[in-house]
């Protein structure tokens, strides 16, 4: 583009403008390329990085955990997390923990003595931000563990018993796919004050279960963890059928007994002995009963057993079953 001041004979205050305006315009257009170039300048860097929240902790033993959240998608903005701590003079730095995580275990505290806890985060400018909430704790003794645990499978649901460790005594059940590997977040919903706790059962899974005791307290005083209890459905013998009975008819015999309660029982199977035979499989059945078209005029022995996930059961039996025509029935 390309103009003089003889384009503008009649009013030169109006090239005297337009040349202005131009060389500020070129100079714009070559500022944005050259910041182009470089990366807008930002004062984000500057700004306060978003605080830790929801700051909590747990009393476990000979440890204090503390537990925060951060949002994921802001880890980039900030170089770590400091924790500040207090006995009662003045909060002092205690650590300074890495960005991804989220956990610590302060082990250096006495029971029965107030601490207060809040945590910060700090961007690579070295700016910190505001506070988090303000905990405060004061970590009791812990009770023992709870013994003689045991399980049962009820109505299709695990269930776990164990005997109190006293009164007053709370407990939270720990569950877990893989053995002596337990989180923090127990499988009960609110501390339990019954020695009793309704699982989902799975036929197809091992599960390990482990119970741990606490105090009624606003934090978590839990103690150490009571022995580890696997429920393995592999491993699960079936107990024998009850009340194995039979109706024998003249051209078969009908096997019956009671439905087991055991809702993990996945069949039953049937043995039959004639004479000095051995036994032998004659059939499986999912329902607790089963029909033999063998002629029931050879008296035969009979032997039933429940089938688990993986094991069978021991049998129950039936001797001498035969049909026998009744006395002086009528044939025509």
């Amino acid at each position: 583009m390309h103009f003089d001041k003889n384009d503008f004979p009649d009013c030169p205050s109006k090239f005297l403008l337009l040349s202005v305006s131009f060389i500020a315009i070129t100079l714009s257009l070559l500022f944005i390329a050259s910041c182009g170039k470089k990366g807008a300048p930002t004062l984000k860097s500057y700004e306060k990085p978003e605080p830790p929240s929801f700051l909590r902790a747990i009393h476990r033993e000979n440890e204090i955990i503390l537990r925060w959240d951060f949002p994921k998608d802001k880890e980039s903005e900030i170089s770590d997390f400091i924790i500040f701590k207090s006995s009662g003079t003045g909060f002092s730095r205690m650590s300074h923990i890495e960005r991804t995580r989220r956990s610590h275990v302060d082990a250096d505290f006495k029971t029965g003595q107030t601490y207060s806890y809040k945590i910060i985060s700090r961007n690579f400018r070295g700016i910190y931000s505001d506070d988090s909430n303000i905990i405060n704790i004061t970590p009791l003794n812990f009770p023992a563990p709870p013994a003689n645990i045991t399980f049962r499978i009820e109505d299709g649901s695990l269930v776990l018993e164990w005997e109190k460790s006293g009164d007053g005594i709370l407990y939270n059940i720990y569950k877990s796919p893989e053995k002596n590997a337990y989180g923090l977040d127990p499988a009960n919903k609110s501390p339990l004050s019954e020695n009793y706790f309704r699982d989902v059962f799975n036929i197809n899974k091992i599960f390990y279960y482990s119970i741990r005791s606490l105090t009624k307290n606003d934090i978590r005083d839990e103690g150490p963890m009571s022995e580890e209890i696997i429920v393995n459905p592999s491993e699960f013998v079936p107990p024998s059928p009850e009340d194995l009975r039979y109706f024998a008819a003249d051209d078969r015999i009908f096997l019956y007994w009671k439905e087991p309660s055991e809702t993990w029982v996945t069949g039953f199977r049937i043995y039959r002995k004639l004479g000095n035979q051995d036994y032998k499989l004659i059939g499986e059945t999912q329902i607790p009963a089963f029909l033999d078209t063998e002629s029931p005029t050879i008296m035969r022995d009979y032997r039933v057993s429940s089938v688990g996930p993986s094991k069978e059961g021991s049998p129950a039996e039936i001797k001498g079953a035969v049909f026998i025509p009744e006395i002086g029935a009528k044939r025509e």
